[in-house]
């Protein structure tokens, strides 16, 4: 009779369990077919070899089908959660295939509430972006634009007053590059992230300013390929602040204005660092049945140590970026999980270096748009 009262005791307590965790599946699969402009953000003009090289024989643009695919889980009990998702993506380009790619992003988190004001937080993640080229961003590293990153986050959610959330996480991040050409590039790098949040109402509704803010170390090795010796490191470190504030407009439109300012540290030269700063817009639309989010920045980039160039030499003035980024996702709800979806994107950047003779550095245009169907499970 005690053997059974322990069993029976044993099945209830499992089953209390059971009952009181929460579990819950989201898979979103999305297709959307399109064109892009300039996808390798090449310049207009190159002189190789003392031959002048165009837009014709350097830009490549193109129709596009994106595959998208997002899985959600999330288990749930007492004071703990879990939550997985894993996101595969490809871009097949119709007219030059060996120029489409595809990434994997995958996220384990763990959060533990051990009370009402305190919320222990910890996430691990993976990615892989399977893709050829050399992208036209580069300055003083080669950098391909196929990589591997391995990273984990683990902080603290924290309540300090009434309608204020305050996180403070450590981070370490791995990135791997694909190996391009003779080169070969990798970088650790760690750093300490904060966020603090406060909510208020005004007329009875609601608005938030809040600062986004991290430091971080990143140390890089490159190496020659063909003969694995370490052939030269870099250390950098970088400071990334954003102050937002964000007004409500009923309670489907929001609007957030943000500052932004990102500095780069060179340890190892001194030649790299430079100053970013500018101001953001975002917008979000939502409804039962659309969604429209949508991000204007201009953002100005300066080099402290590099020299602007025109094709006969220094002009006299340090190196200067000048970005205007545009985006916008839309949805819109046709029924049974489905959803016809739109999606625009444009970055321009303007410089004042102009040397044909370097392809670094230089002004160039990426856009593409597209319009396709999500199905929501």
């Amino acid at each position: 009779m005690q053997k059974r009262k322990i069993v029976f005791g044993l099945i209830g307590l499992l089953t209390s369990c059971f009952a009181l965790a929460q579990s819950k599946n989201k898979l979103e699969v999305e297709t959307q077919g399109g064109y892009e402009y300039n996808y390798f953000k090449s310049p207009k003009e190159i002189r190789a070899d003392g031959v002048i090289l165009t837009e014709d024989d350097l830009i490549s643009s193109g129709m596009y089908q994106d595959v998208r695919v997002k899985y959600r889980y999330r288990y749930k009990w007492n004071k703990n959660r879990i939550r997985l998702s894993a996101s595969p993506f490809s871009r097949i380009f119709y007219e030059n295939i060996d120029d489409s790619y595809w990434s994997l992003d995958t996220r384990a988190k763990y959060d533990h509430k051990f009370d009402n004001k305190i919320t222990v937080l910890i996430e691990a993640r993976f990615k892989r972006m399977n893709r050829e080229g050399l992208g036209g961003d580069q300055d003083v590293l080669i950098n391909p634009l196929g990589y591997t990153n391995y990273g984990g986050t683990t902080g603290v959610e924290f309540l300090p007053f009434k309608n204020n959330e305050t996180t403070f996480e450590g981070f370490y991040n791995f990135k791997d590059f694909d190996a391009f050409g003779v080169r070969d590039l990798q970088f650790d790098e760690f750093g300490v992230q904060f966020s603090s949040i406060q909510s208020f109402e005004v007329r009875k509704q609601e608005h938030k300013i809040g600062i986004n803010a991290y430091f971080k170390k990143r140390k890089y090795d490159t190496f020659n390929a063909s003969e694995i010796d370490t052939d030269g490191q870099r250390d950098w470190d970088y400071i990334k602040g954003t102050l937002f504030y964000q007004l409500s407009f009923g309670a489907r439109f929001k609007v957030t204005p943000n500052v932004l300012y990102y500095k780069r540290i060179d340890n190892s030269t001194g030649r790299s660092g430079f100053d970013q700063f500018g101001p953001g817009l975002n917008m979000v639309y939502k409804s039962k049945t659309t969604k429209i989010r949508s991000s204007f920045s201009f953002i100005t980039r300066k080099y402290k140590e590099i020299d602007a160039r025109n094709t006969d030499g220094a002009i006299g003035e340090k190196l200067k970026y000048e970005y205007a980024n545009f985006s916008m996702n839309t949805a819109h709800k046709i029924g049974n999980g489905f959803s016809v979806t739109g999606t625009l994107y444009s970055r321009i950047r303007s410089t004042n270096f102009t040397d044909i003779d370097a392809r670094s550095f230089r002004n160039y245009r990426n856009q593409y748009a597209g319009i396709g169907v999500l199905w929501e499970l």
